[in-house]
């Protein structure tokens, strides 16, 4: 269906009076391609008078004239008075071996991309011309030339893989010296960074001890709630904190002098996140056994406890410790430690009691072999470095070795 004149013309006359109210300052940069249809000379043109010559796109502040096709002139280009990237778009502009390749004056130009090739003969004299402006080359070649440039209070650089009529890019870079610079201020000195060694802790916090003693590498920091960068943590109520880093993995043992539960945060993620690690309580300290590098920090809480089994010190949860004395987990306790081995095939939870809740105390990883101490059909109650918990007994998680049932 037609539309009535009448509407056409609101709608010529809407666009008409909408161009004419745009604000000029809203298009900052313009890019101008150079085709059968809007030559290199008009496009720099339309970059320097903020316009549009022939039928090239209008060029305003910072423009990008982008080579679509080689280019081949007969005559010079026109001075370069603004702030210009030419993109050769890995093509060639030939010239006359009797011209300059640029002329810039009170401009900027950026040269990205591009072969520039004199013809009909070897230019000596200067390839490029610059009064008090400036000029970057990247990633461009310029063949057939043994001329410098001319360069009168100008500043320049090369980048990338750029060749400048055989010329290194140390020495075209000498040709430039543009203005006098002020001399630059004097370095302050350097202060020595302090030697974050765990011998140096002030003893009004945690202890620390390593497997091979504490000059084996291994290297501790107090941290403040911005060292801790968690802000779940530190909205928690956290009570103290140190990163631990260095030669974590031969085992470290950090205790806080008081009691508490521990969150570790893992520096093998950034930022880094919450990971399992095995604390307990010992003579009224918080302690937690770390063999990979992180931030170590002390929130209100209560650690396991040490209760003896089997002649031996393990650490268990109190809510299990209290379930085991009432006989509430149905449990069978097993044979001898070594007897019964649980082996998973899968990463699963460690949980407090033998119920599938919120009571996740940690993680065991694919591949580990755990002593089993009890449990029934479903649930196996296992050790799991110093943490007693309970992982699932599904046989497509477990399997399991030994005298366990």
């Amino acid at each position: 269906m037609k539309k009535p004149a009448n509407t056409t013309m609101a709608v010529f006359v809407f666009l008409v009076l909408y161009l004419a109210l745009v604000p000029a300052q809203f298009v900052s940069a313009n890019d101008i391609k150079v085709d059968k249809h809007c030559s290199l000379a008009k496009a720099i043109g339309s970059a320097n008078n903020d316009s549009s010559r022939a039928r090239c796109e209008r060029g305003y502040k910072i423009d990008t004239i982008i080579l679509q096709e080689d280019v081949e002139l007969d005559e010079e280009l026109p001075d370069i008075t603004s702030r210009i990237i030419l993109d050769g778009n890995g093509h060639t502009l030939r010239l006359y071996w009797r011209h300059v390749a640029f002329v810039i004056k009170w401009g900027n130009l950026t040269i990205k991309d591009l072969t520039v090739k004199f013809r009909g003969g070897n230019r000596s004299g200067p390839t490029i011309e610059i009064r008090n402006g400036s000029l970057t080359i990247e990633d461009s070649e310029f063949r057939n030339c043994t001329g410098k440039f001319d360069v009168e209070d100008s500043r320049g650089t090369v980048l990338g893989e750029s060749k400048i009529c055989n010329y290194s890019a140390e020495t075209v870079a000498s040709w430039f010296e543009g203005p006098a610079s002020p001399p630059e201020p004097e370095p302050a000195p350097v202060q020595p960074s302090p030697a974050y060694t765990c011998e140096s802790l002030d003893g009004t916090g945690a202890t620390v001890s390593a497997r091979y003693g504490l000059q084996s590498g291994v290297q501790c920091k107090r941290v403040d709630a911005a060292g801790i960068g968690n802000q779940a943590v530190v909205d928690a109520g956290y009570i103290d904190a140190y990163d631990i880093y260095g030669y974590v993995e031969q085992g470290v043992e950090l205790c806080f002098p008081r009691l508490g539960s521990v969150v570790f945060l893992d520096a093998a993620t950034s930022p880094r996140s919450r990971a399992p690690v095995d604390y307990f309580a010992r003579d009224g300290r918080t302690c937690a056994s770390l063999n990979r590098p992180g931030t170590v920090v002390l929130v209100p809480g209560q650690p396991p406890v040490i209760v003896p089994v089997e002649s031996e010190e393990v650490a268990v949860e109190p809510a299990v410790a209290e379930q085991a004395s009432a006989g509430q987990a149905d449990t069978e306790v097993a044979s001898p430690a070594g007897q019964c081995l649980v082996t998973t095939i899968a990463n699963l939870k460690l949980r407090s009691i033998p119920f599938v809740d919120d009571n996740v105390i940690g993680y065991v990883s694919r591949g580990e072999t755990l002593n089993r101490i009890g449990g029934n059909q479903y649930w196996h109650n296992v050790q799991y470095y110093s943490q007693v918990g309970w992982i699932s007994a599904n046989a497509k998680y477990v399997v399991t070795s030994g005298d366990c049932y």
